[in-house]
């Protein structure tokens, strides 16, 4: 495993190199590897050496020790947040459901046939200190699986192979390790079921550098540990932190905040630049392609468009997969690298309709320049972004139908007016709709947005099954050929 090589290599050659600081604890390449491998000989007698090791682990630095250790032995891992997300394994050859006797988990049912082991935390062993570094343990390297975010639904499973070879760590863009090579990184206490949270130290300890962690909710203690250069985080944690009190963590004018899964508003951006950091890397990723695109933030002009990671393919294509010429709104979607996931696990109907001959569609509406740059403008798929996170649109726009009769209603958030995200309302019907009636039926379903806009219409395009043609709405607004219609006196109360 080229992830176990590397730590390994760094460990003979600088065993006092820093690899790993949990909870302000640090934690030197040598003596991390060798918990690595005691975690191994602890796993290693009576488990099979084929099939899934489910990790129900909440603490970050034991989670890690456990999979690398696990994958060394061949089994594919997955680590899970809750104990109902075990349901999303059932019908998989789960071999084993690991719990640390120092967490409290609830009862984990199903999985018939698994291995139930609770075990002492492996970042508390002891280990043998003398000698050199143990060797790579001569064997096939298992995958991890991780979830997409399903705050829209059920989460789907992605196998990754990224750290497996050096092959699979290039994966995702040529010179990816060399970037993270000598970093110290805050991750926001990501976890290994997230893409964020498992390819930054990945990519981090193949690149020699160290990983800050923190357990718990006063995860922005990490940014007191000095010489951090890398913040990772999503929007509604740097949100999360902005919240607290001035003087709650320190600025740190070396250090460069990486945010990954979704966008800034200009005031968070503004707020972080001004409190913690002076340089922000927005990444364009998912956790079924990684990264593809970057940006970094140095003024509100800078939160509309994208680079395109060389050596990244990306199109815009319309509904019949029709590749659109520069300038023209359509559906993004990410050419796969060699070797990268082709389909969800166990879930056939979703792979089939979101990888397709080569490609990912990733559910944006985007438009190229022509010079290697993107812009997103809101989601094709029935969600709708709010402050970083995926919201399912169906629930409002079924409140929002229900509360004033009408024929139709769809939500399309985005930034197509200025760099603030807006929320787009259309509302099919042919009948007057009063100012009274609109405000109330917003202000009782629609919460988190600063600018709301209205677009009454007697019909919206729509497909020979019926379903709502986003994408040609999302036109006319790209275009300036929907106006506002209706003025609802919701500003700021939604």
């Amino acid at each position: 495993m080229f992830l176990l090589q590397q730590i390994r290599q760094i460990a003979a050659a600088s065993p006092g190199k820093l690899a790993v600081v949990s909870n302000g604890s640090p934690l030197t390449y040598d003596r991390f590897w060798r918990l690595i491998v005691a975690s191994r000989e602890t796993l290693a007698p009576g488990l099979p050496t084929r099939g899934l090791a489910l990790l129900a682990v909440h603490g970050l630095l034991d989670g890690w020790l456990l999979s690398l250790a696990l994958r060394s032995l061949g089994l594919d891992t997955a680590v899970i947040a809750a104990a109902e997300q075990a349901d999303l394994f059932e019908g998989l050859p789960v071999a084993c459901v690991i719990t640390l006797t120092s967490e409290n988990w609830p009862d984990i049912g199903g999985l018939a046939g698994a291995i139930r082991l609770s075990l002492d935390p492996p970042s508390a062993q002891d280990v043998d200190d003398a000698g050199p570094p143990p060797p790579v343990p001569a064997r096939r390297c298992g995958g991890h699986i991780l979830l997409t975010s399903g705050t829209t639904g059920t989460p789907k499973k992605v196998l990754t192979r990224i750290g497996s070879t050096a092959a699979d760590s290039d994966m995702f863009g040529d010179g990816v390790v060399q970037m993270f090579a000598a970093t110290v990184r805050n991750v926001f206490n990501l976890g290994l079921w997230t893409g964020s949270g498992y390819w930054a130290p990945v990519w981090t300890w193949c690149g020699t550098g160290a990983v800050v962690m923190h357990d718990g909710g006063d995860f922005h203690r990490a940014l007191a540990w000095p010489g951090i250069t890398h913040s990772v985080g999503t929007p509604q944690y740097y949100a999360y932190l902005m919240d607290l009190p001035e003087g709650a963590f320190p600025y740190c004018p070396d250090m460069t905040v990486t945010v990954m899964a979704g966008a800034l508003s200009p005031e968070l951006a503004r707020q972080i630049r001004r409190r913690l950091a002076p340089i922000i890397n927005i990444n364009l990723s998912s956790t079924e392609v990684g990264g593809w695109g970057r940006v970094l933030v140095t003024g509100d002009d800078d939160l509309i468009w994208y680079w395109i990671d060389p050596g990244r393919q990306v199109q815009i294509v319309d509904e019949a997969d029709q590749v659109l010429p520069h300038g023209v709104l359509g559906r993004v979607r990410v050419a796969l690298a060699k070797g990268a996931a082709c389909g969800y696990v166990g879930d056939p109907a979703s792979s089939a309709q979101t990888f397709q001959d080569g490609w990912f569609y990733s559910g944006d509406l985007g438009v190229l320049n022509g010079a290697g740059k993107i812009a997103l403008y809101g989601r094709v798929a029935d969600v709708i972004y709010l402050n970083g996170d995926k919201i399912a649109a169906g629930p409002w726009e079924r409140a929002i139908q229900d509360a004033l009769g009408c024929e139709g209603v769809c939500l399309l958030s985005g930034r197509w007016r200025g760099t603030s995200e807006q929320l787009h309302v259309f509302i099919e019907s042919r009948r007057v709709i009063t100012q009274g009636e609109l405000t109330a039926a917003l202000r009782a379903t629609v919460r988190g947005f600063d600018q709301v806009e209205v677009h009454k219409l007697d019909a919206m395009p729509r497909t020979d099954l019926g379903k709502v043609r986003r994408i040609e709405l999302a036109r006319r607004l790209q275009a300036g050929e929907l106006e506002t219609s209706l003025d609802p006196e919701v500003s700021g109360a939604v």
